[in-house]
């Protein structure tokens, strides 16, 4: 898995490449809430997270850790959004 992060004051990113898949993991600072965790495909579909995380690195690494878990076949369906693909 090859990573590569970036980061801005409200929004931390790391993206992974899985068997040639691009996934970009991404933790957003939302206000008086906490830190929110997506993944986004390929397609530009995001996967989110209903909970909120104390710190942008834990959402990162709890994004990580599911990927590594579960595999990445969920985050990369597109079903219901087929009209990406023509």
């Amino acid at each position: 898995m090859e990573r590569e992060s970036g980061m801005t004051q409200d929004e931390l990113t790391t993206e992974v490449v899985i068997d040639g898949v691009k996934l970009i993991v991404i933790a957003r600072k939302i206000e008086n809430e906490g830190w929110q965790l997506s993944v986004q495909n390929e397609f530009g579909i995001n996967t989110n997270w209903l909970d909120y995380f104390p710190t942008a690195q834990i959402a990162i690494d709890t994004g990580l850790d599911t990927i590594k878990s579960e595999g990445i076949d969920d985050l990369i369906a597109t079903d219901g959004f087929e009209y990406l693909l023509e």
